[in-house]
């Protein structure tokens, strides 16, 4: 589940998707007004552009490969007085392979407004919408499918973090996020539908509202050290009324409705935290952040099946020069996945969620005024819960990574070189693949 308590290095990577315009930033020139629109026009080759296997055709084939073209327009607004920020975007992204003329379409808008009432009270609140087909661009922190989705697949993040000064000693923190995740593809659209149902839905596995309430009193003992302790309550309910498994073989003339079979609703969950943290300046160019506990998860819908589990969510932040910095950090915690388990016949019950352990690093240096390099990184390692003998305690693996070297020529114009990388390693067949992406190209800010 997306945690309220996720640090800003694992946003700030997850949004650097395998096509780095998700994450442009604000230039000087941009931050110099109140709006800005930029445009990014590249040329690129990526050859595993769908996320195949090798095999994926049962005759050894490779996957497809494909030249292209990315174009990239977007806008952005800010606004700020005494003590209020104001700031919205929005990023459209086409994307045109000369492989049988595919095209993807992606969308991205965000909307934030913080406001100080007074020195004792802060509220920010926040909107993130995005309709995708790239993974890490649908999921900007730990990744549910590390498989590109065809189709408009939409989701919705909003919350609000409130912050109350109790005493000169301790603050209150009150939060509240929720996403909602809804795929396009529905079971008439899974091919061989009705009478092959081995395999469900996106929709089936994915749709979902994750909830998370969250409340800690933070105890400033230093000038640079505040202690945290906590709780969240989360809860999952999946939405789709579709099944996941088929739990007994049937005619294939048995209309679906009406087969045995497992609900996706089975992986609903609440969730509890409890834990401890410390929030270090350890100087003015390096921090540090650290939140260690326990999770407890009670899948009430699974014959109350409860499980108890460490929860960790480390950061640590260096500015190492002007204009240069570091982000690196590590996550632990329970998430939803697109891997379910079973199949028809089976009598197992299906995968509940994975234990996911992510390690993240992005590194930006400006080399000089005028040529800037970053690195962006993310190592995901997954344990399935669930599923029976296939599924259960299986492990899969998941690799991103991003390098890009820009050329400023002027505060208008910028060119750009970078490659991205992406691996998934995992002990569920006909899954794994690699996929390398080049790409080159210009983008003019005003």
């Amino acid at each position: 589940m997306k945690k309220i308590l996720a640090s800003v290095g694992m946003v700030a990577l997850g949004a650097a998707s395998m096509h780095a315009q998700y994450a442009p930033g604000l230039s000087p020139l941009e931050m110099s007004k109140p709006w800005s629109v930029a445009a990014s026009l590249r040329g690129f080759y990526d050859d595993n552009y769908l996320t195949l296997p090798n095999g994926y055709d049962g005759r050894g084939s490779r996957p497809p490969t494909s030249a292209g073209m990315e174009v990239t327009p977007s806008v952005a607004f800010n606004h700020s007085v005494e003590t209020t920020l104001m700031s919205a975007s929005y990023i459209y992204d086409l994307e045109w392979y000369e492989n049988k003329s595919t095209t993807d379409q992606s969308h991205q808008f965000n909307a934030r407004l913080s406001h100080e009432f007074s020195e004792k009270y802060k509220l920010a609140v926040h909107e993130t919408f995005v309709i995708a087909q790239e993974p890490t661009v649908i999921d900007p922190s730990i990744v549910s499918t590390p498989l590109r989705v065809e189709g408009n697949n939409m989701h919705n993040t909003a919350g609000a973090d409130f912050m109350a000064e109790l005493t000169k000693l301790f603050d209150l923190h009150l939060a509240y996020n929720n996403n909602v995740y809804a795929y396009q593809q529905k079971a008439p659209d899974v091919v061989g539908y009705p009478f092959n149902l081995t395999y469900p839905s996106r929709s089936a596995d994915l749709d979902r509202m994750e909830q998370l309430a969250t409340v800690d009193i933070r105890w400033k003992a230093l000038p640079e050290t505040t202690g945290v302790l906590g709780y969240q309550y989360g809860h999952i309910d999946y939405t789709s009324p579709e099944a996941i498994i088929y739990v007994a073989p049937v005619p294939p003339t048995v209309p679906p409705t009406t087969k045995p079979a497992v609900f996706s609703n089975i992986r609903n969950d609440d969730e509890h935290f409890v834990y401890v943290g410390v929030d270090q300046s350890f100087r003015e160019d390096l921090n540090g952040s650290i939140r260690v506990g326990g999770e407890y998860l009670d899948y009430y819908k699974d014959g109350g099946l409860k499980e108890l589990s460490p929860y960790i969510d480390a950061s640590l932040t260096w500015q190492y020069l002007p204009g240069s910095s570091v982000l690196a950090g590590v996550k632990h915690e329970h998430s939803s996945t697109d891997v379910t388990g079973g199949g028809i016949g089976s009598n197992e019950s299906p995968v509940l969620d994975a234990d996911v352990t992510a390690a993240y690093i992005s590194l930006t240096h400006k080399m000089t005024d005028k040529i800037t390099a970053s690195v962006m990184g993310q190592a995901q390692y997954s344990t399935f819960n669930g599923g029976g003998a296939g599924f259960n305690g299986r492990d899969e693996n998941f690799y991103v990574l991003t390098m890009n070297l820009a050329y400023h020529i002027n505060p208008w114009w910028m060119t750009e070189l970078g490659y991205n990388y992406s691996k998934l390693n995992s002990e569920i067949p006909y899954r794994s693949y690699t996929r390398n992406m080049v790409y080159v190209g210009v983008r003019a800010t005003y």
